[in-house]
C-alpha cells in the first residue's frame, strides 16, 4: 500500500503567504487584528474551495429537500470535528476577512467560522483589511489557506492553481506562466508547479476523469497528461483508476510506447544468454552527466523538461545519478511515441 501524501503548508509557503499580506497592506491599506462577533461574518462566494454548506446550514440545518443535501451532511460532519477542537483548544489562527459595509467578508478561514458556530462560539479572532485585496493578492491568499487542508480534490487544487494564474495575469499583464514562476508565487517545489502545470494542459480525456474524481493524485495525472498516444493514456486511465502505483503506471507506459512503435526483436549473442537492455557504463565525473543532460534538454524537442534539472546539485553524486536515470526514463518515453 502507498504512501498517504499529506499536503502540508511548507516554510516557504509560509513565507510566501506572509510576503504575500504585506504585499495586500501595501495596496489595500493596514490590517489590524480584532475579535468580531460571528454573526457580522459572512462567507466569500468567490472562494475556490467551493464549499456547498452555508451559515444557514449550519444554524438552522439543513433541509432534506435541498439538492446536494448528501454533500451538506458530509461536509457537517468533517466541520464537527473541527469544532470539537475549537471547544477544546480555541481557534489557533486567526480568520482573515475584509470590511464590506456592516459586515465581514471571508478571504481564509471559512472553515474555521463554520465550525465556530457549530461549537456555540459567539466571537472569533479576525485579521482584518480596511478594504478587499486586489484579484490575485486575494486568490493567493484563499489558495495558502486551502492547501492546509488535506480532503481538498486533486479537481479543487488545479482549480485553485488555475484561478491564481488567471488573476496573476489579470494583474501584471498576459505573462507566460511557466514552472519557475509558478514557483515563485506559490512557494510550491518545482517538481509540484511543473506536475500542476502538466495536468492544467491536459488532454480532455485526462480532465475529464480529474473531475469526475477517479484521477486523485497530482503525479500520476501528470505523468499520464503526457501521453501524446490516445491508446496508451486510455490504458494508462484504466490502470490508474485499478489502483496501480506511479511506478507501475511509468513502467507500463513505457512499454506500451515501446511495444507499439518497437516491437521486441531478440537476437541469441554468440555466448550465453541474449542481451535484454544496455548498459550505459559508469563515470566519476559528474561534468561527464552534467553535459549529456545539458545537451539533451536544450534540444528543442525536450527543453519541456529543463526545469526538472534547474536545481541539481552537479558535485552530489547522488543526486547526479538520480538526474541521470530521470533523463532515460524520459527518453524512453520521448522517443517511444
Amino acid at each position: 500500500m502507498s504512501k498517504k501524501k499529506r499536503f502540508g503548508i511548507s516554510e516557504a509557503l509560509t513565507r510566501g503567504l506572509s510576503e504575500t499580506i504585506h504585499v495586500v497592506e501595501n495596496n489595500s491599506g493596514i490590517f489590524r487584528n480584532v475579535v468580531l462577533p460571528l454573526s457580522r461574518i459572512e462567507l466569500d462566494p468567490d472562494n475556490p474551495r467551493k464549499l456547498a454548506i452555508d451559515i444557514s446550514d449550519v444554524r438552522q440545518g439543513i433541509r432534506p429537500d435541498d439538492p446536494l443535501y448528501q454533500r451538506k451532511q458530509e461536509e457537517l460532519e468533517k466541520l464537527k470535528e473541527l469544532a470539537h477542537t475549537i471547544k477544546a483548544s480555541g481557534v489557533i489562527n486567526p480568520v482573515v476577512v475584509y470590511k464590506r459595509g456592516e459586515y465581514y467578508r471571508i478571504v481564509a478561514g471559512e472553515r474555521r467560522c463554520l465550525a465556530s458556530l457549530l461549537a456555540s462560539k459567539q466571537e472569533i479572532e479576525a485579521r482584518v483589511f480596511n478594504e478587499k485585496p486586489r484579484g490575485f493578492e486575494l486568490k493567493l491568499l484563499q489558495w495558502v489557506e486551502n492547501t492546509a487542508r488535506e480532503d481538498l480534490t486533486l479537481d479543487e487544487r488545479l482549480g485553485n492553481v488555475r484561478e491564481i494564474i488567471r488573476e496573476y495575469q489579470n494583474q501584471y499583464g498576459q505573462t507566460e506562466v511557466n514552472a519557475s514562476l509558478l514557483k515563485n508565487i506559490t512557494g510550491l517545489s518545482l517538481s509540484q508547479t511543473t506536475y500542476y502545470l502538466s495536468a492544467l494542459n491536459a488532454p480532455a480525456d485526462v480532465q475529464a476523469h480529474i473531475q469526475n474524481g477517479n484521477i486523485r493524485n497530482l503525479d500520476k495525472a501528470a505523468l499520464i497528461a503526457s501521453v501524446a498516444s490516445p491508446d496508451v493514456r486510455k490504458a494508462a486511465i484504466e490502470a490508474c483508476v485499478n489502483g496501480s502505483s506511479l511506478k507501475a503506471l511509468r513502467s507500463m507506459i513505457n512499454q506500451q510506447k515501446g511495444f507499439n512503435k518497437h516491437p521486441k526483436v531478440s537476437q541469441a549473442s554468440k555466448r550465453g544468454r541474449s542481451t535484454r537492455k544496455i548498459n550505459m557504463g559508469s563515470t566519476l565525473s559528474t561534468d561527464v552527466i552534467k553535459t549529456i543532460v545539458d545537451s539533451v534538454i536544450h534540444h528543442k524537442k525536450m527543453d519541456i523538461y529543463a526545469t526538472r534539472f534547474s536545481e541539481i546539485d552537479w558535485m552530489d553524486l547522488r543526486q547526479v545519478t538520480k538526474a541521470f536515470r530521470q533523463l532515460i526514463e524520459i527518453l524512453e518515453v520521448e522517443t517511444a511515441l
